[in-house]
Protein backbone atom coordinates (compact mmCIF):
# COMPACT_ATOMS: atom_id res chain seq x y z
CA UNK A 1 0.00 0.00 0.00
CA UNK A 2 1.66 3.21 -1.19
CA UNK A 3 1.00 6.72 0.08
CA UNK A 4 1.19 9.78 -2.19
CA UNK A 5 4.63 11.12 -2.92
CA UNK A 6 3.86 14.39 -1.07
CA UNK A 7 2.60 14.04 2.49
CA UNK A 8 -0.46 16.09 3.52
CA UNK A 9 -1.19 17.82 6.81
CA UNK A 10 -3.93 16.35 8.96
CA UNK A 11 -7.50 17.23 8.07
CA UNK A 12 -8.57 20.47 9.66
CA UNK A 13 -4.99 21.44 10.53
CA UNK A 14 -3.71 23.91 7.93
CA UNK A 15 0.03 24.11 7.48
CA UNK A 16 1.70 27.08 9.09
CA UNK A 17 2.72 29.76 6.59
CA UNK A 18 6.32 29.45 5.46
CA UNK A 19 6.80 26.10 7.11
CA UNK A 20 5.47 23.73 4.46
CA UNK A 21 8.18 21.75 2.75
CA UNK A 22 9.92 18.38 2.54
CA UNK A 23 11.71 18.83 5.89
CA UNK A 24 8.80 19.98 8.04
CA UNK A 25 8.51 18.00 11.28
CA UNK A 26 12.18 16.99 11.38
CA UNK A 27 12.70 18.37 14.87
CA UNK A 28 9.73 16.48 16.28
CA UNK A 29 10.96 13.24 14.71
CA UNK A 30 14.45 13.77 16.16
CA UNK A 31 12.92 14.03 19.62
CA UNK A 32 10.85 10.90 18.97
CA UNK A 33 13.93 8.92 17.88
CA UNK A 34 15.91 10.06 20.91
CA UNK A 35 13.07 8.97 23.17
CA UNK A 36 12.60 5.59 21.49
CA UNK A 37 16.33 4.84 21.55
CA UNK A 38 17.12 6.36 24.93
CA UNK A 39 18.67 3.03 25.98
CA UNK A 40 19.94 1.57 22.71
CA UNK A 41 21.79 4.71 21.61
CA UNK A 42 23.83 5.19 24.82
CA UNK A 43 24.64 1.47 24.99
CA UNK A 44 25.99 1.48 21.44
CA UNK A 45 28.08 4.61 22.06
CA UNK A 46 29.35 3.21 25.36
CA UNK A 47 30.44 -0.05 23.74
CA UNK A 48 32.36 1.78 21.02
CA UNK A 49 33.87 4.27 23.44
CA UNK A 50 34.78 1.46 25.83
CA UNK A 51 36.65 -0.39 23.08
CA UNK A 52 38.93 2.61 22.57
CA UNK A 53 39.31 3.57 26.21
CA UNK A 54 39.75 -0.03 27.35
CA UNK A 55 42.65 -0.48 24.98
CA UNK A 56 44.24 2.78 26.14
CA UNK A 57 43.78 1.77 29.77
CA UNK A 58 45.38 -1.66 29.39
CA UNK A 59 48.14 -0.91 26.89
CA UNK A 60 50.73 0.35 29.36
CA UNK A 61 50.13 -2.65 31.64
CA UNK A 62 50.21 -5.13 28.75
CA UNK A 63 53.45 -3.78 27.27
CA UNK A 64 55.18 -1.95 30.14
CA UNK A 65 58.70 -1.86 28.69
CA UNK A 66 60.13 -0.52 25.46
CA UNK A 67 61.39 -4.01 24.58
CA UNK A 68 57.92 -5.51 24.90
CA UNK A 69 56.40 -2.74 22.81
CA UNK A 70 59.05 -3.23 20.14
CA UNK A 71 58.34 -6.97 20.15
CA UNK A 72 54.63 -6.24 19.71
CA UNK A 73 55.43 -3.93 16.79
CA UNK A 74 57.53 -6.65 15.16
CA UNK A 75 54.77 -9.19 15.77
CA UNK A 76 52.23 -6.99 13.98
CA UNK A 77 54.42 -5.92 11.09
CA UNK A 78 56.50 -9.06 10.50
CA UNK A 79 55.57 -12.03 12.64
CA UNK A 80 51.81 -12.70 12.53
CA UNK A 81 49.92 -11.61 9.38
CA UNK A 82 46.48 -11.92 11.00
CA UNK A 83 47.16 -8.70 12.91
CA UNK A 84 47.63 -6.74 9.70
CA UNK A 85 44.54 -8.29 8.19
CA UNK A 86 42.20 -7.72 11.12
CA UNK A 87 43.66 -4.76 13.01
CA UNK A 88 45.81 -3.01 10.43
CA UNK A 89 49.51 -2.16 10.58
CA UNK A 90 51.18 -0.32 13.44
CA UNK A 91 52.77 3.03 12.61
CA UNK A 92 55.01 3.15 15.65
CA UNK A 93 56.18 1.13 18.65
CA UNK A 94 55.16 3.57 21.39
CA UNK A 95 52.12 3.12 23.64
CA UNK A 96 50.02 5.67 21.76
CA UNK A 97 50.53 4.24 18.26
CA UNK A 98 49.98 0.67 19.46
CA UNK A 99 46.76 1.77 21.18
CA UNK A 100 45.47 3.17 17.90
CA UNK A 101 46.48 0.03 16.02
CA UNK A 102 44.70 -2.34 18.40
CA UNK A 103 41.59 -0.17 18.85
CA UNK A 104 40.98 0.55 15.15
CA UNK A 105 39.20 -2.64 14.07
CA UNK A 106 36.94 -3.14 17.08
CA UNK A 107 35.94 0.51 17.40
CA UNK A 108 35.16 1.09 13.73
CA UNK A 109 33.25 -2.17 13.27
CA UNK A 110 31.07 -1.64 16.35
CA UNK A 111 30.51 2.00 15.40
CA UNK A 112 29.47 1.04 11.87
CA UNK A 113 27.14 -1.73 13.07
CA UNK A 114 25.14 0.60 15.28
CA UNK A 115 25.00 3.29 12.61
CA UNK A 116 23.59 0.95 9.97
CA UNK A 117 20.98 -0.65 12.22
CA UNK A 118 19.76 2.62 13.74
CA UNK A 119 19.55 4.45 10.42
CA UNK A 120 17.53 1.68 8.77
CA UNK A 121 15.37 1.18 11.86
CA UNK A 122 14.07 4.75 11.67
CA UNK A 123 13.69 4.96 7.88
CA UNK A 124 12.88 1.77 6.01
CA UNK A 125 11.81 0.01 9.20
CA UNK A 126 9.16 2.66 9.88
CA UNK A 127 7.82 2.30 6.34
CA UNK A 128 7.69 -1.49 6.61
CA UNK A 129 5.61 -1.40 9.79
CA UNK A 130 3.24 1.27 8.47
CA UNK A 131 4.13 3.87 11.11
CA UNK A 132 5.61 6.15 8.47
CA UNK A 133 2.29 6.24 6.63
CA UNK A 134 0.50 7.14 9.85
CA UNK A 135 2.94 9.99 10.42
CA UNK A 136 2.31 11.13 6.85
CA UNK A 137 -1.22 12.11 7.84
CA UNK A 138 0.29 14.84 10.03
CA UNK A 139 2.52 17.76 9.07
CA UNK A 140 5.56 15.61 8.25
CA UNK A 141 7.59 16.42 5.15
CA UNK A 142 8.72 13.79 2.69
CA UNK A 143 12.39 13.98 3.70
CA UNK A 144 11.79 14.58 7.41
CA UNK A 145 12.17 10.92 8.55
CA UNK A 146 15.43 10.44 6.64
CA UNK A 147 16.76 13.79 7.83
CA UNK A 148 15.82 13.10 11.45
CA UNK A 149 17.47 9.67 11.41
CA UNK A 150 20.60 11.11 9.83
CA UNK A 151 20.68 13.97 12.33
CA UNK A 152 20.59 11.55 15.25
CA UNK A 153 23.09 9.03 13.89
CA UNK A 154 25.54 11.56 12.45
CA UNK A 155 25.24 13.60 15.63
CA UNK A 156 26.04 10.45 17.60
CA UNK A 157 29.15 10.07 15.45
CA UNK A 158 30.28 13.58 16.37
CA UNK A 159 29.58 12.92 20.05
CA UNK A 160 31.52 9.66 19.87
CA UNK A 161 34.52 11.44 18.34
CA UNK A 162 34.48 14.06 21.10
CA UNK A 163 34.10 11.50 23.90
CA UNK A 164 36.92 9.30 22.59
CA UNK A 165 39.26 12.25 22.12
CA UNK A 166 38.48 13.63 25.57
CA UNK A 167 39.06 10.27 27.26
CA UNK A 168 42.38 9.69 25.50
CA UNK A 169 43.57 13.18 26.39
CA UNK A 170 42.58 12.38 29.96
CA UNK A 171 44.95 9.40 29.83
CA UNK A 172 47.76 11.80 28.97
CA UNK A 173 47.94 11.03 25.26
CA UNK A 174 48.76 13.79 22.75
CA UNK A 175 45.76 15.92 21.84
CA UNK A 176 46.33 15.71 18.07
CA UNK A 177 46.48 11.92 18.00
CA UNK A 178 43.54 11.65 20.40
CA UNK A 179 41.42 13.84 18.16
CA UNK A 180 42.48 11.87 15.09
CA UNK A 181 41.50 8.55 16.66
CA UNK A 182 38.19 10.04 17.77
CA UNK A 183 37.54 11.24 14.22
CA UNK A 184 38.35 7.76 12.91
CA UNK A 185 35.57 6.33 15.10
CA UNK A 186 33.16 9.10 14.17
CA UNK A 187 34.07 8.70 10.50
CA UNK A 188 33.09 5.03 10.61
CA UNK A 189 29.66 6.05 11.93
CA UNK A 190 29.22 8.62 9.18
CA UNK A 191 30.31 6.32 6.34
CA UNK A 192 28.12 3.38 7.32
CA UNK A 193 25.14 5.64 8.06
CA UNK A 194 25.44 7.17 4.59
CA UNK A 195 25.68 3.74 2.97
CA UNK A 196 22.62 2.61 4.95
CA UNK A 197 20.71 5.72 3.86
CA UNK A 198 21.23 4.75 0.22
CA UNK A 199 20.44 1.07 0.86
CA UNK A 200 17.18 2.05 2.55
CA UNK A 201 16.03 3.67 -0.70
CA UNK A 202 16.87 0.66 -2.85
CA UNK A 203 15.09 -2.21 -1.13
CA UNK A 204 11.75 -2.64 0.61
CA UNK A 205 13.29 -5.03 3.15
CA UNK A 206 14.74 -3.22 6.20
CA UNK A 207 16.77 -6.25 7.24
CA UNK A 208 18.37 -6.50 3.83
CA UNK A 209 19.12 -2.76 3.82
CA UNK A 210 20.76 -2.74 7.25
CA UNK A 211 22.66 -5.98 6.93
CA UNK A 212 23.66 -5.14 3.36
CA UNK A 213 25.09 -1.77 4.39
CA UNK A 214 27.06 -3.24 7.28
CA UNK A 215 28.22 -6.23 5.25
CA UNK A 216 29.67 -3.85 2.66
CA UNK A 217 31.56 -1.96 5.37
CA UNK A 218 32.72 -5.26 6.88
CA UNK A 219 33.91 -6.55 3.50
CA UNK A 220 35.79 -3.31 2.80
CA UNK A 221 37.52 -3.76 6.15
CA UNK A 222 39.04 -6.97 4.81
CA UNK A 223 39.82 -5.41 1.45
CA UNK A 224 41.84 -2.88 3.44
CA UNK A 225 43.43 -5.75 5.35
CA UNK A 226 44.33 -7.59 2.15
CA UNK A 227 46.06 -4.47 0.84
CA UNK A 228 48.18 -4.21 4.00
CA UNK A 229 48.93 -7.92 3.96
CA UNK A 230 49.92 -7.97 0.30
CA UNK A 231 52.81 -5.53 0.70
CA UNK A 232 53.72 -2.71 -1.65
CA UNK A 233 52.20 -4.42 -4.65
CA UNK A 234 48.73 -4.39 -3.04
CA UNK A 235 49.02 -1.11 -1.12
CA UNK A 236 47.01 0.79 -3.73
CA UNK A 237 43.94 -1.31 -2.98
CA UNK A 238 43.55 0.23 0.46
CA UNK A 239 43.31 3.70 -1.05
CA UNK A 240 40.06 2.66 -2.75
CA UNK A 241 38.19 2.05 0.53
CA UNK A 242 36.98 4.46 3.23
CA UNK A 243 38.28 1.97 5.80
CA UNK A 244 41.74 2.44 4.33
CA UNK A 245 41.45 6.23 4.49
CA UNK A 246 40.47 6.10 8.16
CA UNK A 247 43.24 3.69 9.09
CA UNK A 248 45.89 5.61 7.15
CA UNK A 249 45.03 8.83 8.95
CA UNK A 250 47.68 7.45 11.35
CA UNK A 251 46.64 8.69 14.82
CA UNK A 252 49.69 9.34 17.03
CA UNK A 253 52.07 8.84 14.08
CA UNK A 254 52.35 12.04 12.03
CA UNK A 255 48.61 12.37 11.49
CA UNK A 256 47.39 12.75 7.93
CA UNK A 257 44.48 15.12 8.47
CA UNK A 258 43.79 15.46 4.77
CA UNK A 259 42.52 11.87 4.64
CA UNK A 260 39.36 12.93 6.43
CA UNK A 261 38.49 15.07 3.38
CA UNK A 262 37.72 12.10 1.07
CA UNK A 263 35.67 10.58 3.90
CA UNK A 264 33.58 13.75 4.10
CA UNK A 265 33.29 13.89 0.31
CA UNK A 266 32.11 10.27 0.14
CA UNK A 267 29.54 10.81 2.88
CA UNK A 268 28.26 13.94 1.14
CA UNK A 269 27.96 12.12 -2.19
CA UNK A 270 26.10 9.20 -0.61
CA UNK A 271 23.71 11.50 1.24
CA UNK A 272 23.01 13.43 -1.96
CA UNK A 273 22.27 10.11 -3.68
CA UNK A 274 19.99 9.02 -0.81
CA UNK A 275 17.88 12.17 -1.05
CA UNK A 276 17.70 11.96 -4.83
CA UNK A 277 16.60 8.35 -4.67
CA UNK A 278 14.09 9.15 -1.94
CA UNK A 279 12.49 11.76 -4.21
CA UNK A 280 12.07 9.24 -7.02
CA UNK A 281 10.24 6.46 -5.20
CA UNK A 282 6.83 5.96 -3.64
CA UNK A 283 6.44 5.65 0.09
CA UNK A 284 6.79 2.02 1.12
CA UNK A 285 8.42 0.91 -2.11
CA UNK A 286 12.05 0.64 -3.17
CA UNK A 287 13.85 1.46 -6.37
CA UNK A 288 14.44 -2.28 -6.65
CA UNK A 289 10.76 -3.28 -6.37
CA UNK A 290 9.57 -6.77 -5.61
CA UNK A 291 8.43 -8.66 -8.68
CA UNK A 292 4.80 -9.61 -9.08
CA UNK A 293 4.26 -13.29 -8.39
CA UNK A 294 2.60 -15.78 -10.73
CA UNK A 295 -1.17 -16.02 -10.84
CA UNK A 296 -1.14 -19.58 -9.46
CA UNK A 297 1.20 -20.96 -6.83
CA UNK A 298 3.38 -23.91 -7.80
CA UNK A 299 3.12 -27.15 -5.88
CA UNK A 300 6.32 -26.34 -3.98
CA UNK A 301 4.62 -23.30 -2.42
CA UNK A 302 1.76 -25.24 -0.87
CA UNK A 303 3.52 -25.94 2.40
CA UNK A 304 5.40 -23.95 5.08
CA UNK A 305 8.82 -25.13 3.93
CA UNK A 306 8.15 -24.05 0.37
CA UNK A 307 6.93 -20.70 1.65
CA UNK A 308 10.07 -20.24 3.74
CA UNK A 309 12.17 -20.99 0.65
CA UNK A 310 10.17 -18.50 -1.42
CA UNK A 311 10.50 -15.72 1.15
CA UNK A 312 14.18 -16.22 1.97
CA UNK A 313 15.77 -17.60 -1.19
CA UNK A 314 16.90 -14.28 -2.67
CA UNK A 315 18.83 -13.28 0.44
CA UNK A 316 20.28 -16.79 0.77
CA UNK A 317 21.54 -16.84 -2.82
CA UNK A 318 23.09 -13.37 -2.43
CA UNK A 319 24.91 -14.46 0.73
CA UNK A 320 26.15 -17.67 -0.89
CA UNK A 321 27.39 -15.84 -3.96
CA UNK A 322 29.08 -13.19 -1.81
CA UNK A 323 30.79 -15.85 0.32
CA UNK A 324 32.26 -17.56 -2.72
CA UNK A 325 33.16 -14.26 -4.40
CA UNK A 326 35.09 -13.09 -1.33
CA UNK A 327 36.66 -16.37 -0.22
CA UNK A 328 37.91 -17.68 -3.56
CA UNK A 329 40.34 -14.78 -4.21
CA UNK A 330 41.13 -14.63 -0.48
CA UNK A 331 42.15 -18.28 -0.58
CA UNK A 332 44.35 -17.77 -3.61
CA UNK A 333 45.95 -14.53 -2.41
CA UNK A 334 46.22 -15.62 1.21
CA UNK A 335 48.02 -18.83 0.29
CA UNK A 336 50.58 -16.81 -1.62
CA UNK A 337 50.99 -14.20 1.10
CA UNK A 338 51.46 -16.84 3.79
CA UNK A 339 54.50 -18.26 2.02
CA UNK A 340 56.58 -15.29 3.19
CA UNK A 341 55.40 -15.69 6.81
CA UNK A 342 55.47 -19.48 7.12
CA UNK A 343 59.06 -19.66 8.32
CA UNK A 344 58.67 -17.04 11.06
CA UNK A 345 59.00 -18.15 14.66
CA UNK A 346 55.93 -16.23 15.87
CA UNK A 347 53.79 -17.66 13.10
CA UNK A 348 54.85 -21.19 13.99
CA UNK A 349 53.98 -20.52 17.64
CA UNK A 350 50.52 -19.34 16.62
CA UNK A 351 49.99 -22.31 14.34
CA UNK A 352 51.04 -24.74 17.09
CA UNK A 353 48.71 -23.08 19.61
CA UNK A 354 45.82 -23.44 17.18
CA UNK A 355 46.63 -27.05 16.36
CA UNK A 356 47.15 -26.14 12.70
CA UNK A 357 49.35 -28.39 10.63
CA UNK A 358 50.51 -25.45 8.52
CA UNK A 359 50.87 -21.74 9.30
CA UNK A 360 48.57 -20.99 6.38
CA UNK A 361 45.79 -23.01 8.01
CA UNK A 362 46.01 -20.80 11.09
CA UNK A 363 45.57 -17.75 8.89
CA UNK A 364 42.45 -19.12 7.20
CA UNK A 365 41.03 -20.36 10.50
CA UNK A 366 41.11 -16.83 11.87
CA UNK A 367 39.41 -15.40 8.79
CA UNK A 368 36.72 -18.08 8.96
CA UNK A 369 36.18 -17.30 12.65
CA UNK A 370 35.67 -13.61 11.88
CA UNK A 371 33.15 -14.49 9.17
CA UNK A 372 31.15 -16.51 11.67
CA UNK A 373 29.66 -13.31 13.10
CA UNK A 374 28.14 -12.07 9.81
CA UNK A 375 26.74 -15.56 9.22
CA UNK A 376 25.17 -15.39 12.68
CA UNK A 377 23.57 -12.11 11.57
CA UNK A 378 22.04 -13.93 8.61
CA UNK A 379 20.75 -16.77 10.81
CA UNK A 380 19.19 -14.37 13.33
CA UNK A 381 17.65 -12.25 10.60
CA UNK A 382 16.05 -15.31 8.99
CA UNK A 383 14.57 -16.56 12.25
CA UNK A 384 13.23 -13.11 13.09
CA UNK A 385 11.37 -13.12 9.79
CA UNK A 386 8.77 -15.02 11.81
CA UNK A 387 8.21 -11.90 13.89
CA UNK A 388 7.79 -9.76 10.79
CA UNK A 389 5.13 -12.16 9.48
CA UNK A 390 3.34 -12.15 12.80
CA UNK A 391 3.44 -8.37 13.10
CA UNK A 392 2.25 -7.91 9.52
CA UNK A 393 -0.73 -10.22 9.99
CA UNK A 394 0.31 -12.80 7.40
CA UNK A 395 0.99 -15.39 10.10
CA UNK A 396 -2.63 -15.35 11.29
CA UNK A 397 -3.84 -15.73 7.71
CA UNK A 398 -1.53 -18.68 7.16
CA UNK A 399 -2.45 -20.32 10.45
CA UNK A 400 -6.13 -20.12 9.53
CA UNK A 401 -5.34 -22.88 7.01
CA UNK A 402 -4.47 -26.46 8.03
CA UNK A 403 -0.86 -25.34 8.67
CA UNK A 404 0.05 -25.59 12.36
CA UNK A 405 2.23 -23.21 14.33
CA UNK A 406 5.12 -25.61 14.68
CA UNK A 407 5.24 -26.40 10.96
CA UNK A 408 5.09 -22.70 10.11
CA UNK A 409 7.92 -21.79 12.48
CA UNK A 410 9.95 -24.89 11.62
CA UNK A 411 10.04 -23.87 7.96
CA UNK A 412 11.93 -20.66 8.72
CA UNK A 413 14.02 -22.27 11.45
CA UNK A 414 15.21 -25.15 9.27
CA UNK A 415 16.00 -22.70 6.48
CA UNK A 416 18.06 -20.52 8.85
CA UNK A 417 20.00 -23.49 10.22
CA UNK A 418 20.52 -25.12 6.83
CA UNK A 419 21.65 -22.03 4.93
CA UNK A 420 23.97 -20.88 7.74
CA UNK A 421 25.66 -24.29 7.61
CA UNK A 422 25.80 -24.08 3.82
CA UNK A 423 27.45 -20.66 4.08
CA UNK A 424 30.22 -22.13 6.22
CA UNK A 425 30.66 -24.84 3.61
CA UNK A 426 30.81 -22.16 0.89
CA UNK A 427 33.54 -20.34 2.81
CA UNK A 428 35.52 -23.56 3.10
CA UNK A 429 35.05 -24.32 -0.59
CA UNK A 430 36.18 -20.82 -1.52
CA UNK A 431 39.27 -20.98 0.65
CA UNK A 432 40.07 -24.53 -0.43
CA UNK A 433 39.68 -23.89 -4.15
CA UNK A 434 41.70 -20.68 -3.97
CA UNK A 435 44.51 -22.19 -1.92
CA UNK A 436 44.46 -25.37 -4.01
CA UNK A 437 44.78 -23.45 -7.27
CA UNK A 438 47.84 -21.73 -5.84
CA UNK A 439 49.51 -24.79 -4.33
CA UNK A 440 48.38 -27.45 -6.80
CA UNK A 441 47.08 -29.62 -3.91
CA UNK A 442 43.40 -29.01 -4.56
CA UNK A 443 41.94 -32.05 -2.80
CA UNK A 444 44.04 -31.74 0.36
CA UNK A 445 43.51 -27.98 0.67
CA UNK A 446 39.77 -28.33 0.14
CA UNK A 447 39.45 -31.01 2.82
CA UNK A 448 41.46 -29.02 5.38
CA UNK A 449 39.55 -25.79 4.80
CA UNK A 450 36.17 -27.49 5.05
CA UNK A 451 37.23 -29.05 8.35
CA UNK A 452 38.12 -25.60 9.68
CA UNK A 453 34.99 -23.77 8.55
CA UNK A 454 32.36 -26.39 9.36
CA UNK A 455 33.58 -26.49 12.97
CA UNK A 456 31.99 -23.06 13.40
CA UNK A 457 28.49 -24.21 12.43
CA UNK A 458 27.29 -25.20 15.95
CA UNK A 459 28.21 -21.76 17.35
CA UNK A 460 26.13 -20.07 14.65
CA UNK A 461 23.28 -22.47 15.39
CA UNK A 462 23.33 -21.42 19.05
CA UNK A 463 22.78 -17.79 18.00
CA UNK A 464 19.87 -18.88 15.78
CA UNK A 465 18.52 -20.89 18.73
CA UNK A 466 18.61 -17.81 20.96
CA UNK A 467 16.58 -15.92 18.35
CA UNK A 468 14.06 -18.78 18.14
CA UNK A 469 13.75 -19.05 21.92
CA UNK A 470 13.23 -15.30 22.19
CA UNK A 471 10.54 -15.31 19.50
CA UNK A 472 8.66 -18.13 21.17
CA UNK A 473 8.88 -16.74 24.70
CA UNK A 474 8.91 -12.94 24.53
CA UNK A 475 7.38 -12.23 21.11
CA UNK A 476 7.84 -8.62 20.10
CA UNK A 477 10.94 -8.24 22.28
CA UNK A 478 12.69 -11.03 20.37
CA UNK A 479 14.75 -8.69 18.14
CA UNK A 480 16.15 -6.90 21.18
CA UNK A 481 17.09 -10.20 22.83
CA UNK A 482 18.57 -11.80 19.71
CA UNK A 483 20.57 -8.80 18.52
CA UNK A 484 21.57 -8.04 22.10
CA UNK A 485 22.99 -11.55 22.45
CA UNK A 486 25.03 -11.07 19.29
CA UNK A 487 26.32 -7.68 20.48
CA UNK A 488 27.36 -9.27 23.77
CA UNK A 489 29.16 -12.07 21.91
CA UNK A 490 31.03 -9.58 19.73
CA UNK A 491 31.84 -7.35 22.71
CA UNK A 492 33.32 -10.08 24.88
CA UNK A 493 35.33 -11.31 21.88
CA UNK A 494 36.91 -7.88 21.57
CA UNK A 495 37.12 -7.70 25.35
CA UNK A 496 39.53 -10.59 25.55
CA UNK A 497 41.98 -8.47 23.55
CA UNK A 498 41.55 -5.74 26.15
CA UNK A 499 42.53 -8.03 29.00
CA UNK A 500 39.03 -9.06 30.10
CA UNK A 501 38.79 -12.41 31.92
CA UNK A 502 38.64 -15.37 29.57
CA UNK A 503 35.67 -16.85 31.45
CA UNK A 504 33.50 -13.92 30.32
CA UNK A 505 34.12 -14.88 26.72
CA UNK A 506 33.47 -18.57 27.35
CA UNK A 507 30.24 -17.95 29.28
CA UNK A 508 28.62 -15.29 27.10
CA UNK A 509 29.67 -16.32 23.61
CA UNK A 510 29.30 -19.69 21.87
CA UNK A 511 32.09 -18.60 19.53
CA UNK A 512 34.58 -18.84 22.41
CA UNK A 513 34.31 -22.62 22.20
CA UNK A 514 35.36 -22.67 18.54
CA UNK A 515 37.96 -19.88 18.71
CA UNK A 516 40.99 -21.14 16.76
CA UNK A 517 43.54 -19.77 19.23
CA UNK A 518 42.12 -22.03 21.95
CA UNK A 519 42.90 -25.02 19.73
CA UNK A 520 40.65 -27.06 17.43
CA UNK A 521 37.29 -27.82 19.10
CA UNK A 522 36.80 -31.39 20.22
CA UNK A 523 33.87 -33.55 19.06
CA UNK A 524 32.45 -33.27 22.58
CA UNK A 525 32.49 -29.47 22.36
CA UNK A 526 30.78 -29.46 18.97
CA UNK A 527 28.18 -31.96 20.16
CA UNK A 528 27.49 -29.90 23.28
CA UNK A 529 27.00 -26.72 21.25
CA UNK A 530 24.65 -28.54 18.89
CA UNK A 531 22.61 -29.85 21.81
CA UNK A 532 22.41 -26.35 23.32
CA UNK A 533 21.18 -25.02 19.98
CA UNK A 534 18.59 -27.81 19.75
CA UNK A 535 17.39 -27.11 23.29
CA UNK A 536 17.00 -23.40 22.57
CA UNK A 537 15.03 -24.14 19.40
CA UNK A 538 12.80 -26.56 21.32
CA UNK A 539 12.16 -23.94 24.00
CA UNK A 540 11.18 -21.43 21.33
CA UNK A 541 8.80 -23.84 19.61
CA UNK A 542 7.26 -24.81 22.94
CA UNK A 543 6.75 -21.15 23.86
CA UNK A 544 5.19 -20.38 20.49
CA UNK A 545 2.78 -23.27 20.88
CA UNK A 546 1.53 -21.92 24.21
CA UNK A 547 1.14 -18.21 23.47
CA UNK A 548 -1.33 -16.24 21.40
CA UNK A 549 -0.11 -15.42 17.92
CA UNK A 550 -0.50 -11.69 17.46
CA UNK A 551 -0.42 -11.08 21.24
CA UNK A 552 3.17 -9.97 21.18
Amino acid sequence: MNAPAVDRPAAGAPAAPGRAGPFIGTGALVRLILRRDRILLPVWLLLTWGTVVGRADSMAATYPTAEEREARFDEVMVGVPMFKLFQGPAYGDDVNALTAQEAFAGATLIAALGAALLLVRHTRGEERTGRRELLGSAAIGRHAPLTAALAVVLGAGVLLAVLCAAALIGYGMPAAGSLALGLVCGGAVWVCAAVAAVAAQLTENPGLAGVGAYSLFFALHFVRGASDLGGEGMHWLGWLTPNGWLQRARPFADERWWLFLPVIALVAALLWAAYRLSSRRDLGSGLLPARAGPAAAPASLRGPFGLAWRLNRSAALVWLFAALAVCLPTGYGGAGAMEQYAGGERMRVWADAMGAGRPGDAFFAYIAFAMGFPIAIYAIMTVLRLGAEEGGGTAETLLATPVGRLRWAAGHLVFALGVSALLQVAIGVGFGLGAGLHSGELGADLARMLTVTTALVPAVWVMAGIAMAAFGLVGRRAPAVAWGALVVAVTVEFGQHLGWPEWLFRVFSPFAHVLPFFGPPSPITLTALTLVAAALCAVGLFGLRHRDVGAR
